[in-house]
């Protein structure tokens, strides 16, 4: 049995809504793109949506849009796609990095308020694998040092903390809708807010900075990052399916958790004050061999897997910015020692049954 990291749910649905956008004679961001950003936005309970060409392409207009620059410093997590910190090294600013919480792997808000010096412009936390960060603390922290939070929520639609949907929380919230997020829009992402003038600053950012009343007039530097009809179409009919996605995200993870609650390894979890849309299947080892045994084991069964993502700084990128990477020791073992694997809603019930049969086989190997 082949089980793959990601399944996305391609229907005669997406397929249909890709037909007729492609026959409307208009293919580029319009009126599709305003859909789905207005659907979005209000699903997640954001007055504003600003759709873009990536999750990264998102962050960088989010963070360009609160005037991040050169000698800025933004706080956020080691442990994370690169995706989250790269766009703050395009800025010339200086990503701080926070080490996380053992049980959830987001960022721990009681050592962020230590990092804040007086060049910290945003505090940039990441919703880990779908659970929701504890947000008030974080909120308290930006509040009184006068600072913006930007939630990286790529892997968390329709995480809910305390009720309220990531996304809704900081000044700015992304996401992303590559292939393997909980909806996909084959490539695109999109930016959230309440604040009608950062929304506006990124509607012009993501268009080449160009006025939108005098065209081929650009009174500010800007990118082209904005996202297709055709992208947009297929993001429309995802939103109907996604709670139904959700639904089965989460009895996946309650089905397997059950079948490995036995085993000494961290398992995903979900804590009282989280709803979690659990992204994905992690699992956190005792130790590093044991970790490459089984994702060995795994990958000769055909079952895919992928490392529990970068620790950034590590990366060659950030190798030379002089980061101490013992000062994120949680972080720094989570990497080491950490996998996952598929939480597709398309998984069938066997190939449940294959999962848990074999990743505990592959956990318990001598």
């Amino acid at each position: 049995m082949k089980i793959s990291i990601a399944k996305p749910d391609i229907g005669n649905e997406e397929i249909e809504a890709v037909v007729e956008a492609m026959k409307s004679g208009w293919i580029t961001q319009g009126k599709k793109v305003e859909e789905f950003e207005k659907s979005f936005a209000n699903y997640c309970g954001a007055k504003y949506g600003i759709a873009t060409s990536s999750g990264t392409t998102a962050i960088h207009t989010a963070l360009a849009s609160i005037g991040v620059q050169n000698g800025d410093e933004v706080i956020t997590t080691p442990l994370s796609c690169v995706s989250t910190a790269n766009p703050i090294l395009y800025l010339h600013a200086r990503p701080i990095f926070t080490d996380v919480e053992p049980r959830t792997l987001n960022i721990n808000p009681s050592i962020i308020e230590k990092k804040i010096t007086r060049k910290t412009k945003a505090i940039l936390p990441v919703h880990m694998f779908g659970h929701p960060i504890d947000m008030d603390p974080i909120m308290e922290t930006a509040e009184k040092h006068s600072i913006y939070i930007v939630e990286d929520a790529a892997h968390a639609l329709g995480a809910k903390y305390k009720g309220r949907k990531a996304g809704s929380l900081g000044h700015i919230a992304c996401f992303s809708f590559y292939g393997d997020k909980i909806i996909t829009t084959a490539e695109g992402g999109i930016a959230l807010t309440n604040d009608e003038e950062l929304a506006e600053k990124m509607r012009i950012l993501r268009n080449h900075g160009m006025d939108k009343h005098r065209k081929f007039y650009h009174p500010i530097l800007g990118y082209n990052y904005k996202m297709s009809d055709v992208h947009a179409a297929i993001g429309i009919a995802q939103m109907r399916k996604l709670d139904t996605y959700i639904q089965q995200r989460r009895k996946n993870v309650e089905y397997l958790n059950k079948q490995l609650a036995d085993l000494e390894i961290k398992l995903p979890t979900e804590k009282s004050y989280a709803f979690n849309v659990y992204y994905a299947y992690r699992i956190v080892t005792k130790g590093r061999k044991q970790k490459e045994k089984a994702v060995e084991y795994l990958e000769n069964q055909g079952i895919e897997t992928r490392p529990l993502l970068s620790f950034i700084p590590t990366q060659p990128p950030y190798q030379h910015l002089g980061y101490n990477i013992n000062e994120c020791p949680v972080a720094k073992e989570a990497n080491q020692n950490g996998f996952y694997v598929s939480n597709s809603p398309q998984l069938t019930q066997s190939e449940l049954e294959y999962m848990a049969s074999t990743l505990r086989k592959a956990l318990t190997k001598p």
